[in-house]
């Protein structure tokens, strides 16, 4: 291989590298302090966090707008948008089934629509250089939203209502 030849591998390596960067998700870099602009409203990241399953890890933004926080995940690939809901407005007492039976109920009405269960098991969240187990349940509805529960210990529970979302949703990023 000549000089010439070097010279034309090494761009053509270059350019590989800059295309694969240009695909890759604009979530991955992502830090506290950047903005995105989603669903025509703008969100702030205040937080970065980590659920890590043990085969699988979620790599998750905690985003704030006017109108209230909410959360982006991206596990294996795919990217979830969450918006924080009131846990005693599921129907059955998500607190109360899993203080009374350990496990989750096989389906759950959030205002007024069903959702069945997908997924049920434990996590490791990470956070700012400390570590907290939590149990989550997910149940998805018919038409793909989702609930996630979140049960810290018997009396703290948190849960989300959210979807599934396609890059070309996240309308922009900006780093601070």
């Amino acid at each position: 291989m000549g000089f010439l030849d070097r010279i034309k591998k090494l761009f053509k390596q270059e350019e590989e590298k800059e295309e694969i960067e240009l695909l890759g998700n604009p979530l991955e870099r992502l830090k506290k302090g950047d903005i995105i602009e989603l669903e025509g409203e703008t969100w702030e990241v205040e937080d970065v966090a980590l659920y890590d399953y043990g085969a699988t890890k979620e790599k998750e933004w905690e985003i704030r707008s006017a109108k209230g926080k909410g959360f982006l995940s991206l596990e294996e690939g795919k990217i979830y948008f969450f918006t924080e809901i009131d846990p005693e407005e599921i129907q059955p007492d998500v607190g109360e089934h899993y203080r009374k039976f350990g496990k989750p109920p096989e389906e759950i009405i959030y205002k007024g629509k069903r959702y069945k269960l997908k997924y049920a098991g434990k996590a490791k969240y990470r956070k700012n250089f400390e570590s907290y187990p939590v149990t989550i349940w997910e149940f998805r509805s018919e038409d793909g939203e989702i609930i996630d529960v979140e049960i810290w210990d018997d009396y703290e529970i948190e849960a989300f209502k959210g979807r599934e979302l396609k890059e070309w949703e996240i309308e922009g990023v900006f780093p601070r």
